[in-house]
C-alpha cells in the first residue's frame, strides 16, 4: 500500500492544477452586472461563450506546456460536479463562504495534491495561452514567489503559486473593488511573499467592458476558434454597442 501511495505522490508531484472558477446558469445567477446593462438572456449566452473560450484557452496551453497542469472546473454549487456540462474537465466543489473563503479552499485542496496551482476565473476570454504558460516558468525559476495577473480594474485575472498560503491572505480582501489587487500584495508582502507580474488585461463585469474585449479580440491574430466564436457573435450584438435612444 506504501508503494502505491508513493508512487501516486511522485505522479502528483509532476503536475500543476489550473482551477477554473465558474457558475452553472441553471443553479445560480451568472454575470449579474452585466445583466443589468444588457439582459439576463444575453449576459448567460455571453457566459456561456466565455466559459467555451476559457476552456479552450486551459486546453491549449496545456498542449503547449507538455500537459504540465491538470485543469479543474472550480464549482460554486455542490451538486454540479457530476453535470455534464462540466465534464471535459475535472470538477470540484470551491466550498461555502465569500470568494477569499473559496479561492482558499480551492488553492489549498488542489496544492496538497499539485505541485503548483494556477486560479483563474471566466471574466477574461481574450487571454492568451501564452500567458498560463509564462505564468508556470515564472513560478519554475523563483518558486517561492506568486505570479499574479493584474486587471485593469484592479483585480486580477489569475493567480499562481506552489508555496503555503495562509487563509487571512485570501480572506483578508475585499473583492471586486479598485483596491483588490492592492489589499492581496499588501497581504502577500506582509508574509514575505514576492510578487511576479504577468501583462495587464481586462475582464468583463458591464456592459462598457464589452468594447474593449472587442477591440482585443479583433487585435489579436491567433485566435482560438472559442475565440473566434465569441468574437463574432459581439460584432452581431448592434444593440448592445449602439443602444436606440428613447424619444421621450
Amino acid at each position: 500500500m506504501a508503494g502505491v501511495e508513493e508512487v501516486k505522490k511522485e505522479e502528483n508531484d509532476m503536475s500543476g492544477a489550473i482551477a477554473i472558477f465558474a457558475k452553472t446558469k441553471s443553479l445560480s445567477p451568472v454575470k449579474t452586472r452585466l445583466a443589468a446593462d444588457i439582459g439576463e438572456s444575453l449576459a448567460e449566452a455571453f457566459y456561456t461563450l466565455s466559459v467555451e473560450a476559457v476552456a479552450e484557452i486551459a486546453k491549449t496551453a496545456g498542449k503547449q506546456s507538455d500537459n504540465d497542469f491538470i485543469s479543474y472546473w472550480a464549482l460554486a454549487e455542490k451538486e454540479a460536479v457530476d453535470y455534464k456540462e462540466w465534464q471535459d474537465f475535472e470538477t470540484i466543489w470551491t466550498g461555502e463562504g465569500d470568494l477569499g473563503k473559496r479561492l482558499h479552499n480551492i488553492y489549498s485542496t488542489l496544492r496538497k495534491k499539485h505541485d503548483y496551482v494556477i486560479l483563474i476565473g471566466t471574466d477574461s476570454p481574450q487571454l492568451e495561452p501564452e500567458l498560463i504558460t509564462t505564468a508556470i516558468k515564472k513560478l519554475k525559476q523563483q518558486p517561492e514567489s506568486c505570479v499574479i495577473g493584474s486587471a485593469f480594474d484592479g483585480g486580477f485575472y489569475l493567480f499562481a503559486a506552489k508555496i503555503p498560503i495562509k487563509e487571512q491572505i485570501w480572506t483578508q480582501v475585499n473583492y471586486s473593488q479598485s483596491v483588490t489587487l492592492e489589499e492581496l500584495s499588501s497581504n502577500l508582502a506582509a508574509h514575505g511573499i514576492t510578487i511576479q507580474l504577468l501583462s495587464s488585461q481586462g475582464d468583463i463585469d458591464t456592459v462598457n467592458d464589452l468594447k474593449p474585449l472587442l477591440n482585443a479580440l479583433e487585435a489579436n491574430r491567433n485566435l482560438l476558434p472559442a475565440q473566434r466564436k465569441l468574437y463574432r457573435w459581439l460584432q452581431s450584438q448592434t444593440e448592445i454597442f449602439n443602444p436606440k435612444r428613447s424619444l421621450a
